[in-house]
């Protein structure tokens, strides 16, 4: 009985042993590859680019994803999708950086956006045009005061800056907030001002002569939980930058916003931001700012 069963596990091994090997016969493509899944909750049209980058990121990788929307019956802000791809609940996230976050998540760090984000542009009513005219300093600014949602991740430097803000976790709310004078600017990154600007055009306007700027790299931040797609993610962002299609994709979405927003005829007022850790690498401009 005890020869039998010897002989019944060889032959098992063997078996095994030879489908192992058949299998790595054939080609990778004829194989059954594990499916990339990634749930994040990034559901606004301005998130649009990001999204593209992450698809062309996993397409850089070869192998099958699925990209899932995470639907949600109540409107999750920031800190609670931050609070969910921390636990596993979510896999990945985009986001500005921070020491905390680089703490509890893994960031990748590459610049999504270049620096866009923190490219700033004035939403104001018309009535408020000539006055940020004449505004080219910090200084001149600190009397006006801005509209801003306490849940973003750069609100604090505006209140580091020392500049006065009205704040409201709704971020449609803002917008008639500004148009009912409840403050005097609405600071909206190069990137996503247009957009937005669009659908309120009849009582909003972009001041003409100003800008802001202040170091706001924005990361792909994946949950602890998932090491596997932040390799994923990272290997594909190399491969993006070096063959060029990172910088088309940039240029299909942002060229013809950044040669409406004439940032050469522009005064840029630069803002400090504390929140992004020590040691980080300077943003190369040089995709949309000309010397």
């Amino acid at each position: 009985m005890l020869v039998s069963l010897q002989i019944g596990f060889a032959m098992s091994l063997m078996v095994s042993g030879l489908i192992f090997c058949v299998l790595m016969l054939f080609p990778a493509e004829f194989r059954a590859e594990e499916v990339i899944h990634i749930r994040h909750y990034h559901l606004q049209p301005r998130h649009g680019f990001a999204l593209k980058l992450l698809e062309l990121v996993l397409e850089k990788n070869g192998a099958p994803y699925r990209i899932e929307a995470v639907q949600s019956p109540e409107v999750l802000t920031e800190g609670r999708v931050e609070k969910m791809v921390v636990n596993g609940e979510l896999d990945m996230l985009f986001i500005s950086t921070s020491a905390e976050r680089e703490r509890t998540m893994i960031p990748i760090k590459v610049p999504i956006y270049r620096g866009l984000l923190g490219l700033r542009l004035l939403l104001i009513t018309p009535e408020n045009n000539e006055k940020f005219k004449n505004i080219t300093t910090l200084k001149q600014l600190k009397p006006y005061v801005a509209g801003h949602n306490p849940h973003w991740s750069d609100f604090h430097v505006f209140k580091e800056n020392g500049l006065r803000v009205v704040s409201s976790t709704n971020y449609q709310l803002l917008f008639e907030m500004l148009k009912h004078g409840r403050f005097d600017y609405f600071s909206r990154g190069v990137n996503e001002v247009w957009g937005e600007l669009a659908l309120h055009s009849d009582d909003l306007i972009i001041a003409d002569n100003i800008m802001l700027f202040y170091q706001h790299p924005v990361y792909f931040f994946v949950s602890k939980h998932r090491p596997d797609l932040a390799a994923v993610l990272e290997q594909g962002l190399a491969k993006a930058t070096e063959d060029g299609s990172y910088r088309a994709l940039f240029d299909r979405y942002y060229a013809d916003t950044l040669k409406k927003a004439n940032l050469n005829n522009r005064t840029m007022i630069f803002l400090n931001n504390t929140a992004v850790p020590a040691g980080t690498a300077p943003i190369d401009t040089s995709w949309w700012l000309t010397p």
